[in-house]
């Protein structure tokens, strides 16, 4: 008899009948092997090999487990989810423990063992600073597991409608010599919308964005995401970004001219002085070619 290290391998009575049955019990995952010997003084030994199969189960986790916004901008993470056992059961996803302001979307709403969702955090501009203990929920039709995730809210963001959750590019002026400016619901970086600037037709020159704020208290950071597409070379189109300190009327390249066929969401982060008046100008430039129009995507705009 072969057993489990801590299983016990008696069988109460350890004879039997030709036909009858005996019962084994082991911990899931374990292998057992059963043999048996004499009969009427004929003799016969053979060995059954099982794997101790668990019951259907799913497992739950979050990355990243936790993310850092500016009230009014949205953190993203990834569900997944894992099988036990050959668990199928639809699991049904849900967030608590929210600050206020903060809504929670899950894309999709529910999968089944091994599948994943993108959680969406969007905070509100009212949404109050701290650090936020979230509890993400799988509930199936007879498991449920939960899996933790922390929410950062930074002070306030002095960038007006930075994540463009609005729709609209309020708070925004634009310009350039093409000024094609626009709200985008394709691949934004978080949320719904992004701002574009040039579009995937050609454009005659540049299209720029430009917001004027000011640096407040306790902040030391500017940040953006831009996702550009470029199927030029750099000379000819690019993505752009300066900051202008209106208070020294000093100005900086923050995002160097940068040309790419689909470079993907990219962050930029630069320092800004507490108290001082700031223009940012984000820029997608495109030279009017047919086949290789240039676009720039910006989201997620924030001080902190």
């Amino acid at each position: 008899m072969g057993a489990p290290a801590q299983i016990s391998s008696a069988f109460g009575n350890p004879s039997v009948w030709p036909g009858d049955t005996f019962g084994l019990a082991t911990m899931p995952g374990n292998q057992i092997a059963l043999s048996w010997g004499s009969a009427n003084g004929t003799s016969s030994t053979s060995e059954i090999y099982a794997t101790v199969v668990s019951a259907a189960d799913f497992t739950i986790s979050a990355s990243p487990a936790s993310g850092t916004v500016a009230p009014g901008s949205a953190a993203t993470t990834t569900v997944s989810t894992s099988a036990i056992g050959g668990d199928t059961e639809t699991v049904n996803l849900s967030a608590s423990g929210l600050p206020a302001g903060t809504t929670a979307a899950f894309n999709p709403a529910s999968v089944t063992p091994g599948g994943s969702s993108t959680l969406t955090l969007s905070t509100s501009t009212t949404t109050p600073p701290g650090s936020y203990p979230v509890t993400i929920t799988g509930t199936g039709t007879s498991n449920t597991h939960t899996t933790p995730y922390t929410l950062n809210v930074t002070s306030g963001n002095a960038i007006t409608n930075g994540g463009f959750e609005t729709g609209t590019l309020t708070g925004w002026t634009c310009g350039g010599q093409a000024a094609v400016c626009s709200i985008t619901t394709a691949n934004p970086h978080s949320g719904q919308y992004a701002a574009m600037l040039g579009s995937a037709s050609p454009t005659n020159g540049t299209s720029s964005i430009a917001q004027t704020f000011t640096a407040p208290a306790g902040s030391s950071t500017l940040a953006f995401w831009y996702d550009v597409t470029c199927p030029d070379t750099v000379n000819r189109d690019w993505a752009t970004a300066t900051l202008k300190d209106n208070t020294t009327g000093t100005t900086k390249t923050v995002l160097a001219k940068t040309c790419a066929a689909n470079s993907g969401w990219k962050q930029v982060t630069t320092t800004i002085t507490a108290g001082h008046s700031y223009t940012l100008t984000l820029t997608s430039k495109d030279d009017n070619r047919q086949g290789n129009a240039t676009h720039t995507s910006y989201d997620d705009i924030a001080t902190s």
